[in-house]
């Protein structure tokens, strides 16, 4: 049984770090760089099937280049689930849905981020993000019935493939090591 003050901190937590999933997105949006690479430990490590980028600095530059080519993006953490390891310590996971969009088309994903937080100087940061697909499409795609295509993973510039998700074969059943 946890005391009041150990219940409240916990509830204090579990807000902190779903500003910080929010402040993500918006950040993300934004464009706001140096703000978004402080919601990352140092030795932060972003992750998806196909790549994976470790440090802070570098996380940002993936951020611009992959972001480049859309003139505008919209992420939207639909909801998130908070397992409290320890006081420093914490897992989630946050189903999300994003737009991207230039001149020429408007891509439209559905996602679910695996996280490690951690506390670092006072503050819940992310440790590790990884990123798994149900669909990377233009609208358009979307719309003629590519959700219920395999290969449903299609962004510009970069070979057509299988999304992670759904994962019925529980090849993802939490945090990749």
């Amino acid at each position: 049984m946890h005391t009041l003050e150990q219940r409240i901190s916990r509830l204090e937590d579990r807000f902190a770090i779903n500003d910080l999933v929010v402040s993500y997105a918006t950040l993300l949006d934004d464009a706001q760089w140096d703000a978004l690479g402080e919601l990352f430990t140092l030795d932060a490590v972003f992750g998806s099937a196909n790549s994976t980028t470790t440090g802070r600095a570098n996380i940002i530059e993936n951020f611009k280049i992959k972001h480049a080519p859309f003139t505008a993006t919209w992420h939207d953490p639909h909801g998130i689930v908070v397992d409290l390891v320890d006081e420093n310590h914490a897992t989630g996971t946050v189903i999300a849905y994003a737009e991207l969009g230039s001149s020429e088309l408007t891509l439209s994903t559905s996602i679910r981020y695996q996280d490690f937080y951690r506390r670092d100087e006072g503050r819940w940061r992310f440790a590790k993000r990884h990123v798994l697909s149900l669909y990377s499409m233009p609208l358009s795609d979307l719309a003629a019935g590519g959700l219920g295509e395999q290969d449903r993973k299609r962004w510009p510039g970069r070979p057509t493939g299988v999304a992670e998700l759904p994962d019925y074969e529980r090849a993802f059943p939490g945090f990749p090591g």
